[in-house]
C-alpha cells in the first residue's frame, strides 16, 4: 500500500487488494459513492478526500464536526444491511473489530465491496492513509498531510531509538468491572512503545483486550495506569479493588485519563494520541 502523488482530478485504476480479514476486494475506478462503517475511516476519509464522495457514516462518527453533520446515518449494531444496499455505495470501508465477519461476508454476496482495515501499529495506520490517497479521488493537501504523519512517525521512532532511558511500565485499561486492558496485540502498545513506555501485558493472549484478575495487576505493577483520572478511578477501579492501591501507579498518583477519541479511533489524530501518552508517561 503506497501513497500517490499524481493530481486529484486523475482517475484511479480499478485494483483488487488483501484486506484485514484476508479477503480479495474490488477496488472500483471512478469512486464517487463511498460509505464508512467506522469512526476511524471517517476522519481518515475526511481528512483525505472530497467530503461529498462520503455518503454516509455511523451514528458514532462526529470528527471533524462541520463536515460529517449532514452525512447520512447507518446503524452498525446490529449492522443495518438494506440501509447500506439502498445508498449504492461503490466502496465501504470499516476495520477490523467493528464489522462481524459474517456481516462482511454477507456484504460482498450481496456485490458490495467492502475493505476491512487491520490496525496493530502505527505504520498500518499510515499504510491505510496512503492506500485511500492511492485509491481514491484525493484533496489537494491529502499528499502533504501523510507525509507530515510520516515524518512525525518517523521522528518519534528516532527519539525511542536514541533514548537511553528505560520504558516506562504502563497498563491501560478499556473497562474496571471486570478488568478488561489493552492487550499486546493492540495497536495500543505501539502508541505506548512510541510514548516512552513498554505495556506490561508484553507477550500476545488468547484476546487483544484480555480480561485482567487482581492478582495480575499486582504482579505486573505498571508505574502508569491509564483509564480514567486518578480521581475517577479512586472513587471506582480503587474501590472495588483496594488492594490494588498497593501498585506503583496509584503510590505516585500516575493514573491518567486518555482522550476517547484519541486512544481508540487509528486515523488522521494519530500523533496527538502518542504525544498525549507522552505527556502522561514523562509526567
Amino acid at each position: 500500500m503506497v501513497s500517490c502523488s499524481r493530481p486529484h482530478s486523475e482517475e484511479k485504476a480499478a485494483r483488487i487488494r488483501t484486506d484485514g480479514l484476508g479477503r480479495q476486494v474490488l477496488i472500483p475506478a471512478n469512486i464517487k459513492r463511498i460509505i464508512s462503517l467506522a469512526s476511524s475511516e471517517t476522519e481518515m476519509l475526511m481528512a483525505l478526500v472530497p467530503d461529498s464522495l462520503v455518503i454516509a457514516v455511523t451514528p458514532n462518527c462526529n470528527y471533524p464536526p462541520a463536515l460529517v453533520a449532514g452525512k447520512d446515518r447507518i446503524e452498525t449494531y446490529p449492522l443495518d444491511i438494506e440501509s447500506v444496499l439502498a445508498h449504492k455505495p461503490d466502496i465501504v470501508f470499516s476495520e477490523e473489530g467493528m464489522i462481524p465477519p459474517e456481516d462482511a461476508d454477507r456484504l460482498q454476496k450481496l456485490g458490495i465491496n467492502l475493505f476491512v482495515f487491520r490496525f496493530r501499529n502505527s505504520a498500518e495506520v499510515l499504510a491505510a492513509m496512503d492506500s485511500m490517497v492511492a485509491w481514491l479521488p484525493s484533496k489537494p493537501e491529502a499528499k502533504k498531510l501523510t507525509d507530515a504523519l510520516h515524518a512525525g512517525l518517523a521522528a518519534a521512532e528516532n527519539r525511542i531509538k536514541n533514548s537511553n532511558k528505560n520504558p516506562v511500565k504502563t497498563l491501560a485499561i478499556t473497562y474496571i468491572d471486570p478488568i478488561f486492558a489493552y492487550g499486546f496485540d493492540t495497536w495500543m502498545t505501539d502508541k505506548i512503545r512510541l510514548a516512552g513506555g513498554r505495556n506490561v501485558l508484553d507477550v500476545a493472549l488468547d484476546k487483544p483486550y484480555p480480561v485482567l484478575q487482581r492478582e495480575t495487576v499486582l504482579k505486573l505493577n505498571p508505574d502508569v495506569l491509564l483509564g480514567g483520572s486518578f480521581e475517577k478511578l479512586d472513587t471506582s477501579f480503587f474501590r472495588l479493588y483496594p488492594e490494588l492501591k498497593q501498585i506503583n501507579a496509584y503510590q505516585h498518583k500516575r493514573i491518567y485519563a486518555l482522550t476517547d477519541d484519541l486512544a481508540s479511533r487509528p486515523g488522521p489524530r494519530i500523533m496527538e494520541g502518542i504525544k498525549e501518552i507522552e505527556k502522561f508517561i514523562n509526567h
